[in-house]
């Protein structure tokens, strides 16, 4: 589990999933929080994740983690990595808040932290994650946390969209900087 100042980052194990594919109430008997009928909305994401990681087990760390807000005791998002790094270092990391808890700072620190999670990670040289072709909430979170645009990418189904990246080296010199502050 990922510590943030508001946020407990859970690793979602094939019990999670297994209890969320039953619904939110069992979801909610397992872990022992409140997980609102509304906590995602990308729900169908949830059986994709659980087919990904019932294949590859190894996943467990670099792939979905389960937002929960310590003093509410309950789901308020999704956040992680795509999957495990690349060979040359590189991973994408995804974030979502619940519409209630938007706007408060929540995706910015649930990104900051996976951001310093990867980097604490030797063999991870950059950080990259993918935004709508479009000024968003999504986009000012990367900003927030150092990321610069690196160029617009053929998306699948969404058509183009933008990537963001960060490089140790700029993650080391940002955090060189708040440190001296």
């Amino acid at each position: 589990m990922i510590q943030t100042l508001r946020l407990q980052l859970l690793p979602c194990t094939l019990k999670h999933f297994e209890a969320l594919l039953h619904g939110n109430e069992a979801l909610a008997q397992t872990l022992g929080i409140d997980v609102p009928e509304q906590w995602t909305e990308y729900p169908e994401m949830v059986l994709v994740a659980y087919d990904k990681l019932r294949n590859d087990p190894s996943l467990l760390g670099w792939f979905f983690y389960l937002a929960i807000h310590k003093t509410d005791k309950r789901l308020v998002g999704t956040g992680g990595f795509k999957g495990r790094p690349s060979p040359d270092g590189v991973v994408e990391i995804g974030y979502e808040v619940a519409l209630e808890y938007r706007e408060q700072g929540y995706a910015t620190e649930m990104a900051a932290t996976l951001i310093r999670f990867a980097f604490s990670h030797s063999y991870v040289t950059k950080v990259v994650a993918h935004t709508l072709e479009e000024y968003n909430a999504a986009v000012i979170v990367l900003q927030k946390n150092g990321f610069h645009f690196a160029g617009a990418v053929n998306g699948t189904d969404a058509g183009e969209l933008w990537r963001w990246e960060i490089t140790r080296e700029q993650f080391e010199a940002a955090d060189t900087a708040h440190q001296s502050s």
